[in-house]
């Protein structure tokens, strides 16, 4: 939600990331409210929902401008040898966002030289925001990287959002953004994996598990049974350093 030039955030913390590419590395996260969809297995749903926010947090949402937001980062992160941050959510790029994300937020935080990573879904056309700030420039061999990237959760079948998912950003996304895709037991899961694995797309892609929903030794067996995929098995590693359902980690 965007008003007055300011967007409505859920929280701003510091800490490991959980997934993808930078796993375990430090990172800020800009959390902001509000989704596009409702999953089955969402894990966040109090950035949904207001009531629920507020019941979670004890407080009214946060409303920042983009330059207190970019202030607030590079106050968490002043010790930090490289700059990064994930826009998350709920979903950062829902339409009523989208001025503020692509004219004011993400570039300040590119004049900051920050890494910006975007937890997106799949069902965001991402084209406006690969036209305008095209790939990342990568810094070392370890991958550090200064410039945006996407992170695609893109819904499998069990999720009961897969039919919103938008085919076409498959072929938008490049070797620097990622696709990931948490699996339940499902079949129809599996065989939407199978699509995805075959589309073409030059994403990275990441397999996870919707835990209690999936045997769990299925995932490095498809792995390890089609390493033809350019895919990694990961967990939410985040999940096993603190409680799964402790908020600001």
């Amino acid at each position: 939600m965007v008003k007055d030039g300011k967007i409505a955030l859920v929280e701003i913390f510091k800490s490991i990331d959980g997934e993808g590419f930078h796993s375990g590395q430090p990172t800020v996260f800009i959390r902001t409210f509000g989704c596009n969809l409702h999953c089955s297995f969402c894990d966040t749903s109090y950035s949904l929902n207001e009531e629920e926010y507020k019941k979670t947090y004890n407080k009214d949402l946060l409303w920042m401008t983009a330059e207190e937001i970019v202030n607030k980062c590079n106050e968490l992160e002043k010790d930090f040898k490289y700059k990064s941050v994930c826009l998350t959510g709920g979903e950062p790029l829902i339409e009523e966002n989208k001025d503020f994300m692509l004219n004011h937020l993400i570039p300040l935080l590119l004049d900051n030289k920050y890494a910006v990573n975007i937890e997106t879904n799949g069902a965001v056309d991402y084209k406006p925001y690969k036209d305008k700030f095209g790939e990342p420039v990568i810094l070392d061999p370890y991958g550090n990287r200064y410039g945006v990237s996407i992170i695609a959760d893109y819904k499998l079948p069990y999720s009961k959002m897969n039919k919103l998912m938008k085919w076409e950003n498959l072929s938008i996304y490049s070797e620097y953004d990622l696709i990931k895709m948490v699996i339940s037991d499902d079949p129809e899961d599996w065989k939407e994996l199978e699509k995805v694995c075959q589309s073409g797309t030059k994403a990275k892609l990441y397999l996870s598990p919707c835990f209690g929903e999936v045997t769990m030794s299925k995932i490095p067996e498809f792995v390890m049974n089609h390493p033809e995929y350019n895919i990694t098995a990961q967990l939410q590693i985040h999940k096993f350093f603190w409680d799964k359902d402790k908020i600001g980690v």
